[in-house]
């Protein structure tokens, strides 16, 4: 499968609560970097750990996070992907663009990072503080 449509399954699948697909586009020592100071931020280490991650940041959200991808580029190593996002909790709503860079190897994600903008983070911080 292209880096690209590995990408591209992995956020139909977010979209689509579709853990089964999740597992097995995450390589199994994964890393994940969430930028900011939120609850959620810092690094994850692991395909348990960053499902867990995905599946608190829907609930806290009561699964009005929404991801849309609007561009890739790729080489034979990384996709970035520029999103679109947003969220509710509550009367709560916020939103933004952000760029994720994803490393693959053999076909599966590897390492992540986010850098995200255009966002209120007060309300951010309201939409996905966790339990």
């Amino acid at each position: 499968m292209a880096n690209e449509n590995v990408i591209r399954s992995f956020y139909k699948a977010r979209s689509d609560g579709d853990t089964k697909t999740l597992h097995a586009l995450l390589a199994p020592d994964v890393r994940w970097h969430e930028p900011g100071n939120e609850d959620y931020s810092g690094t994850h280490q692991g395909r348990e750990t960053v499902l867990k991650l995905l599946d608190d940041l829907k609930q806290a959200t009561n699964g009005t996070f929404t991801l849309e991808p609007t561009a890739f580029l790729t080489t034979d190593e990384h996709v970035v992907a520029k999103i679109r996002w947003s969220a509710s909790r509550g009367e709560t709503h916020v939103r933004g663009n952000e760029i994720a860079i994803y490393r693959l190897t053999s076909a599966k994600i590897a390492e992540a990072w986010f850098h995200v903008d255009g966002y209120d983070p007060k309300a951010l911080s309201e939409v996905f503080s966790l339990p």
